[in-house]
């Protein structure tokens, strides 16, 4: 009887906590009534709204974005009329964000120049155009990373990519990890060290700011005294050992040119033409290598550990930028 007793009266506590609480919620909930009914709502109409105002946000980006439609180049002025200073060109498929219009131009930004260009060579808004002319590609931000032949770190090592290298990204399937090409193949990297973004080609400065007298059939030469000698990854010694970009900056450091020691760097050097219209000493790059053009439809380039310098065919892999640095 004693423990039925107990029992009732703890089941009878129980209640009373259990509406003591119920009522001590209800009437905070009475007392804030707006608050409560707002902290209910909010998760679901707040990411709604966030999202909403992310996509608004991404279509006017995308509306203000045109693409140059043209068979060579167009000039960017300084003012909106054909007498103004050209203060930049923009090549075939060049990207720009439009920030006004003026009586048949369009004022732009595309890269670090801004300016004037005639509407009739841009089109804007079109989101399937800018997809076309789109790279994707994986910048390295770590000191040495390493391009794996399939996506696990288990697998062996293709080659290594230096810090701010850019890699072409030609898959994205695997959790993790992108596909990339480098100049000894295609391999996997891991997303956690690099950032994967989309890049296009912008505005140039319409020449070369300097003009040098050194002709590209001398530089050429004087890099073909190397031939044979090592490849070293992050090396500078023409002599003792090079990777690409040290190969490529040494070689115009002869003649007194300062170039950067970056093969992704070196795709904004000068100014760019296209393959078809390289001559020696122009420089050729692909995603995360770079090399020199001797003429004949070949390079010069520091290879890779195996190879050391070496001439190779210039389309053995798919060339992204040829730059030109002299003249």
């Amino acid at each position: 009887m004693r423990t039925r007793n107990r029992k009732f009266a703890a089941c009878l506590l129980l209640s009373t906590l259990v509406l003591t609480m119920g009522a001590g919620s209800a009437q905070a909930a009475e007392t804030d009534n707006t608050a409560a009914i707002s902290t209910t709502a909010a998760p679901a109409s707040g990411v709604s709204l966030l999202v909403a105002q992310a996509d608004t946000a991404e279509q006017t980006a995308a509306a203000n974005l045109g693409v140059t439609q043209t068979d060579s180049y167009i000039n960017i002025r300084k003012e909106a009329t054909t007498d103004s200073e050209i203060v930049g060109i923009m090549k075939n498929n060049a990207v720009a964000t439009v920030t006004g219009t003026e009586d048949g131009w369009y004022q732009i930004t595309s890269g670090s120049i801004s300016g004037y260009i005639k509407a009739e060579y841009l089109t804007v808004g079109d989101q399937a155009l800018l997809d076309s002319v789109k790279t994707r590609t994986a910048t390295v931000e770590t000191e040495t990373l390493k391009v794996r032949s399939e996506a696990s770190t288990d697998a062996s090592v293709v080659t290594l990519a230096g810090q701010d290298e850019q890699l072409t990204v030609t898959d994205e399937q695997t959790p993790g990890w992108v596909k990339v090409e480098t100049s000894d193949g295609e391999g996997y990297i891991s997303t956690e060290y690099a950032e994967v973004a989309d890049t296009y080609q912008y505005a140039e400065k319409p020449e070369v700011e300097s003009a040098q007298s050194s002709s590209g059939s001398s530089v050429i030469s004087y890099a073909s005294q190397f031939l044979g000698n090592p490849y070293v990854w992050g090396g500078t010694s023409l002599t003792n050992g090079v990777d690409c970009s040290g190969f490529v900056m040494q070689v115009y450091a002869h003649y007194g040119i300062s170039l950067p020691h970056s093969s992704s760097a070196l795709r904004s050097v000068g100014r760019g033409i296209s393959y078809s219209e390289a001559q020696p000493g122009d420089i050729i790059c692909y995603s995360g290598h770079v090399a020199l053009y001797i003429g004949g439809g070949q390079i010069i380039h520091a290879s890779n550990p195996s190879d050391g310098i070496k001439i190779s065919p210039a389309t053995y892999t798919n060339i992204l930028a040829v730059r030109r640095v002299l003249g």
